[in-house]
């Protein structure tokens, strides 16, 4: 243990009702203080009113100068506001007035206060249609976070599920504080204003109206859950299962809850839906729960389960004679079985999809089947036959003036220009894609393109530029609150701090991104940001801790048997290997990773390994191998219309002459590099080659050593 360790008060602020919560608080601060903080001379200790000695004066005075002495802060509510602290004073609450006291304190760069977060207990249903007063002024305060997003919040269903917050914002605290040289705090994140008050001083309640049609409602709260109300969102979601026991209620309330990655909770809403639905023999809505609870499972990583639950929803629809419903059945797996990597499967599914909605002359449905057979073909590294299914589809939503389908093959179409490297004709797609839903108002959507047009701008070398985009998408998930989308906007922000250079803020961007999935509990996410953290470790040469991410990210891939993701990790492993000369253990990843791509018949993924290959036959000295992998690489990029890869196979074959002493044949693969990354417009590529091309003698070979 070192010598000096530095402690930091953690003030935990709540209202009764909370104690197994507050019990917890205090038990994840010693647990994680005997794991973490004390080797490194950091320590957290627990503050709360049963720490406070008597004294004379107003006691909560008295909490409010611990509360001065304390460096962060965790409130707590759940369906209690509080009492006030002493009759006739400015506050309703003592929480809220410990509360008021550190928004004071963070705003002052003399006192210690840091950061400030707020957690809030999930409450029933019933208690949200009807809050009375104490859940009102709860609900009312999570509102104006919603509104001000001023503080980090969020929402936990068990004492347990709160442990893990707290232990992960602990985490987030100890990585600051041993991140930083100094012991000065950081600029104040903002606690935002005090509660609105009516005229007399009092709280300002929000309003709950009756609705009779529960149908209304919840179509209410989806526009609303669309639109970033979270909070009055959810009431109206509470109040539809309590104006009608009906298994659509507690579906779409449960669906709403797996999105903001409550998934406790929403497992309790499908299967109390599921046991209305048996009660009543509606097995039309059965089948709809077995939907929702296979994408629940799914989430959770458990693919086993998810596939047989979207299995029986398909054998009660065939049951049923739905056709329509047998093509949406049969599309969902196709999804969740490319998820997985089964290609074959998927493309399976979705042309018997196919087959049912061309027969039943429905246009929407052949239009949806025919962008997912797009994507299961880009996947393969199949570009044409993509384009030439988004372009079908494309064809139909015009046909039917379907500006939300005609958006989405757009950005579809943008994305199959960017593996091709055409990144002015992606730009071109992405924007007419992102005209259509800003139009429209579809701003998750909108934001997606924000993203897309990132990813275009960052491989052109427009890194400020990609930047900006991101954050644009960045905000809209923020304020719409969709956890998985900012996970993901995360993810794209340290991609490119990590081009740039900026190894420690693409760190910091991929464990934000680790946190989110982490909380959804999405397992995919959870191994992408891994495998991206062992990139950003590897830059600074920490092969080990680089090696340890990649593998984590493997037994997860392993787990919920991700084929692609298993490849992406095989390949990212070989490369660590590579960089310690530990060339037979990286060739046996790369063969592994293509092993996989040609199973599937991923030509991109093919064209990758086969140019990873080439760097461990050079470094053996096996020029020919070498050549042989880059070929191989090059034949299937030029097939496929793939410039960016092309261009660097090219540029491989000239270093490969150069070092045969072919200096003709060296230029000449130079320039058809170089004239490839004009076309892409990456000028810092093209001026590399032409520093290259420069370099070599006029004759057109170069003297070899004796």
């Amino acid at each position: 243990m070192p010598e000096n360790v530095r402690i930091y008060r953690v003030f935990i602020a709540s209202p009764s009702g909370l104690e197994s919560e507050r019990k917890v608080f205090r038990e994840t601060l010693s647990e994680w203080n005997d794991m973490v903080c004390l080797d490194q001379g950091i320590a957290f200790y627990p503050i709360g009113w049963e720490d406070t000695l008597p004294g004379k004066g107003r006691p909560q005075s008295l909490i409010n100068v611990d509360v001065k002495k304390c460096d962060f802060m965790i409130l707590m509510l759940w369906d209690r506001w509080g009492t006030p602290p002493d009759s006739g004073g400015n506050y309703t609450s003592g929480t809220e007035e410990e509360f008021s006291i550190a928004t004071d304190e963070i705003a002052d760069s003399d006192a210690p206060m840091r950061d400030i977060v707020v957690f809030f207990k999930g409450v029933e249903p019933r208690q949200i249609s009807d809050p009375g007063e104490q859940l009102s002024k709860v609900l009312q305060f999570k509102l104006q976070l919603q509104d001000d997003r001023s503080l980090y919040y969020g929402a936990f269903d068990t004492a347990e599920e709160f442990g893990k917050y707290v232990q992960q914002q602990l985490w987030k605290w100890f990585k600051e504080l041993e991140n930083r040289d100094d012991d000065h705090k950081p600029p104040p994140s903002g606690g935002g204003p005090l509660l609105p008050r009516t005229s007399d001083g009092t709280l300002a309640a929000p309003t709950y109206e009756r609705e009779h049609d529960a149908t209304d409602i919840i179509d209410e709260a989806e526009r609303l859950s669309d639109e970033g109300n979270l909070v009055e969102a959810e009431a109206k979601f509470a109040s539809a299962i309590l104006r009608r026991v009906t298994p659509r209620s507690f579906v779409q309330y449960g669906n709403f809850l797996r999105r903001e990655g409550r998934l406790d909770q929403a497992s309790v809403m499908f299967n109390e839906a599921e046991r209305i639905a048996t009660e009543m023999g509606d097995t039309e809505s059965l089948a709809d729960v077995y939907r929702y609870q296979g994408a629940l499972q799914e989430t959770r990583g458990d693919v086993d389960a998810a596939e047989e639950l979207l299995r029986k929803s398909l054998v009660i629809e065939e049951k049923l004679g739905r056709l329509e419903h047998v093509a949406d059945a049969y599309g969902n797996l196709g999804i969740f079985l490319m998820n997985r990597g089964d290609l074959d499967g998927a493309e399976t599914m979705h042309r018997r999809a196919l087959d049912i909605d061309e027969k039943l002359g429905r246009l929407e449905g052949v239009a949806a089947d025919q962008v997912n057979l797009g994507i299961v073909m880009q996947t393969r590294g199949d570009l044409d036959g993509a384009e030439a299914m988004h372009r079908k589809a494309l064809e139909i939503h015009q046909k039917l003036d379907r500006l939300e389908g005609m958006a989405e093959v757009y950005g579809n179409l943008g994305t199959i220009l960017t593996i091709r490297g055409d990144l002015v004709g992606a730009g071109k797609m992405h924007r007419k894609s992102l005209e259509i839903n800003e139009k429209l108002g579809r701003l998750e959507n909108a934001a997606a393109n924000y993203d897309s047009l990132g990813i275009v701008l960052q491989t052109l070398g427009n890194l400020d530029g990609a930047e900006a985009m991101h954050r644009k998408a960045l905000g809209i998930y923020e304020n719409l609150g969709r956890l998985a989308s900012i996970g993901s906007a995360y993810g794209n922000l340290g991609n490119v701090m990590l081009t740039r250079g900026d190894n420690d803020g693409a760190e910091a961007m991929y464990r934000k991104s680790l946190k989110i999935n982490e909380k959804r509990g999405w397992q995919e996410g959870i191994a992408t940001a891994y495998g991206n953290l062992g990139i950003a470790i590897g830059k600074r040469d920490d092969l080990d801790a680089a090696e340890t991410m990649h593998r984590k990210a493997l037994e997860i891939n392993e787990k919920v048997g991700s084929l692609l993701g298993m490849a992406t990790n095989y390949a990212n492993i070989g490369n660590v290997m590579q960089k310690r000369d530990d060339f037979d253990n990286a060739e046996a990843m790369y063969r592994k990773a293509l092993e996989i791509n040609e199973k599937l018949g991923r030509l991109e993924g093919m064209a990758t390994v086969y140019g990873n290959l080439v760097g461990i036959m050079k470094s053996r000295g096996n020029i020919d191998g070498a050549e042989a992998m880059c070929r191989k690489s090059l034949e299937i990029s030029k097939k496929n219309g793939m410039l960016h890869l092309s261009a660097s196979q090219y540029g491989n074959l000239g270093s490969l002459f150069e070092l045969r002493h072919q200096v003709g044949e060296a230029r000449k693969m130079w320039a058809k590099s170089c004239d490839l990354y004009e076309q892409l417009g990456l000028s810092h590529e093209v001026e590399k080659l032409q520093g290259w091309i420069d370099s070599l003698p006029d004759s057109d070979e170069l003297p070899k050593n004796d």
